[in-house]
């Protein structure tokens, strides 16, 4: 009786971290092309690597995105989620963010909107929500190139699931340091248009 509540209990807590994170759908339209390459995933928080030091100093955890690969453009989503880890933002507030007064629904939560200012020269637009107190995660980002390979990148928070394991990632705010290197790229060719790596 007791391997049999063993049993069971591992299987709702496997089940359980099945569904924990946010959940996005990125679609990527190269130039010449009418249909995106496009793949859904899961972010989900890892937790912070510990080190052998006598003193422990407080790590941030960082985040693993899985790919459902029963969706989404064949052979196309390594190199998706490859783009997608650059733009992603799992962290608190910074100076480029700005609360709105606004909030969007997801399920039956309710979420506060932010606003993220965008460096001069991108054409893109960034809306972050509040999934934990203070924490930022990327809801929606859009993107247009006026050269280069890459037409259009979107990427879209479909919906969240069990987010209390969340916490600020080690590399949060990689999508503020991939919007500052476009824009230096772009002020570089005088064009005011990026290239996506």
């Amino acid at each position: 009786m007791r391997w049999l509540m063993l049993l069971l209990l591992s299987a709702s807590t496997m089940g359980a971290q099945a569904t924990e994170g946010l959940r996005y759908r990125m679609q990527l339209w190269m130039r010449g092309e009418t249909q995106p390459l496009e793949t859904r995933f899961r972010l989900q928080a890892t937790a912070g690597t510990r080190s052998h030091n006598k003193v422990q100093k407080p790590r941030m955890g960082g985040w693993r995105l899985e790919a459902d690969r029963t969706e989404g453009t064949p052979y196309a989503q390594a190199m998706l989620l490859g783009r997608a880890e650059r733009l992603l933002y799992l962290a608190g507030p910074s100076p480029q963010t700005r609360p709105e007064p606004i909030l969007l629904r997801f399920g039956n939560r309710s979420l506060p909107v932010w606003s993220l200012e965008m460096p001069k020269g991108i054409h893109a637009s960034t809306v972050l929500v509040e999934v934990g107190p203070k924490l930022l995660a990327l809801c929606d980002f859009s993107a247009r190139f006026e050269q280069g390979d890459v037409l259009r990148l979107e990427l879209h928070l479909e919906g969240l699931d069990d987010t209390t394991s969340l916490a600020p990632a080690e590399a949060g705010t990689t999508l503020l340091t991939t919007l500052q290197a476009w824009a230096r790229e772009g002020a570089q060719d005088g064009e005011g248009s990026v290239t996506v790596r």
